[in-house]
């Protein structure tokens, strides 16, 4: 049985999973919004300029030769002297044969680098990374290694990848580089990131499901068909995150919405029955309100105070409206007239002639404008965050540097710029508002 404390901050995790890479970026920006002397060369997520100074965050980059700084990725750069992770010099690193391995792992014609030391023992000549875009497993042919540079004691010779999270060699399945203990390699399966099953018994990550059965174990897909991993369910019990949820209906239970569920005696948020009426009640596209025709919640907190007739989720973004106020989750935003609030697309909205940026990291506007520099009255909204007017394209609100909006025309565009602004190559402007 997996404890409360563990389920609770992996639900949390899961949740948060889809605006890592917004939290990462603006939070920078949210560091600089005031007037601190910041100019306009935000590099990108984590390098920045202040006062004519390199930072990395928030820590200043003094001995940098800024004539010569460039941005290798999220976390590394280099000069004409060094190469950098973060802030901190690899010492030793050859500039000429040094090249990014994974995310923290690097290495030059001399050395293999966890972060910015040196991994003792590994050959640089043959060390690669196994699988996947964002990898969890490097070798040197010699030897398997976890993402951390760890070695790990696993036969490379009949070393397998199954799924991302899971390999196995001839006596032992691996789950993010730490054995599952007894887990049968003959019949094992993996059944998501989190779950999979062997003849006998069901596992969370590396972790037995004591009460399970595999043989009638399953994940239950949420509304769009996809298997969300909050539910699943045996012959005789449902699961929250591997917890028991005591008195649910494993043969009626269904997952709807993002967040809730039901089977034939209540609707569910988590492991919470909630005061809803069974027979008429909504839920939006996004799923993360729910309502019957005397109260609203936001997963398992009654929003007080709401207009239920006239209330509306609006978007992606914890965001909803009645003819009286505009909500972020179960808090009014004063200052936001419902009837003049439009919703764009992703974390964008309309209000008035301003475009408003209420991504996670500025959705309660405590920290950080609302407003965007963005051209109210010509827009396109793109995708994946991305949005372009006449004259310049942003992500997360900020503006692009080196992005002209005549280079942003179609999905797949979005999606390459997308995937430079994740690896730090991109860099935004401060707002001017």
């Amino acid at each position: 049985m997996i404890s409360e404390k563990s389920s609770s901050d992996y639900s949390k995790g899961v949740r948060m999973r889809k605006f890592l890479v917004t939290l990462i970026l603006v939070s920078t920006v949210i560091s600089c919004s005031k007037d601190d002397g910041m100019d306009d060369n935000i590099l990108n997520g984590t390098y920045a300029k202040k006062f004519n100074i390199i930072h990395y965050k928030t820590n200043p980059m003094y001995d940098v030769d800024k004539k010569t700084f460039e941005i290798l990725s999220f976390d590394y750069a280099k000069d004409n002297e060094h190469i950098y992770f973060g802030n901190k010099i690899i010492a030793g690193a050859d500039i000429q044969s040094f090249v990014l391995v994974g995310d923290y792992m690097s290495k030059d014609k001399n050395h293999v680098y966890y972060r910015e030391m040196i991994l003792e023992g590994a050959d640089p000549e043959t060390f690669f990374a196994i699988g996947g875009e964002i990898p969890k497993y490097f070798s040197d042919r010699k030897k398997i290694y976890n993402r951390e540079g760890k070695p790990l004691n696993i036969n490379i010779s009949k070393f397998r990848i199954l799924l991302e999270n899971y390999v196995i060699d001839d006596k032992n399945v691996y789950y993010d580089g730490r054995k599952i203990s007894g887990a049968d390699i003959n019949t094992f399966e993996p059944l998501s990131d989190t779950y999979s099953k062997d003849s006998n018994r069901v596992y969370m990550e590396n972790r037995v499901l004591e009460d399970a059965n595999p043989a009638t174990f399953v994940i239950v897909a949420d509304q769009s068909r996809k298997k969300s991993e909050i539910y699943t369910k045996d012959n005789r019990y449902v699961y929250y995150y591997g917890e028991i949820m005591e008195g649910a209906d494993p043969e009626t239970f269904v997952q709807i919405g993002n967040i809730y569920a039901k089977d034939k005696n209540h609707i569910y948020e988590s492991k919470q029955i909630l005061d809803i009426d069974m027979k008429n009640y909504k839920i939006w596209e996004n799923g993360i309100y729910i309502k019957d025709k005397t109260k609203v919640y936001w997963g398992g907190t009654l929003v007080e105070g709401v207009d239920v007739e006239t209330f509306e989720e609006l978007g992606e973004e914890n965001l909803a409206k009645d003819k009286n106020h505009v909500y972020s989750g179960d808090s009014v935003l004063e200052k936001l007239d419902p009837a003049l609030l439009k919703y764009i697309g992703g974390p964008y909205y309309l209000y008035k002639n301003n475009i408003l940026y209420l991504g996670s990291a500025s959705l309660l506007g405590k920290k950080r404008k609302l407003e965007t520099d963005i051209d109210g009255k010509n827009y396109v909204y793109m995708g994946d965050e991305l949005i372009k007017d006449k004259k310049h394209v942003y992500y997360a609100g900020q503006r692009l540097k080196e992005v002209k909006p005549e280079e942003l025309n179609t999905a797949d565009d979005a999606r390459k710029l997308k995937k430079k602004i994740i690896d730090g190559l991109l860099g935004i402007q401060k707002q001017r508002k």
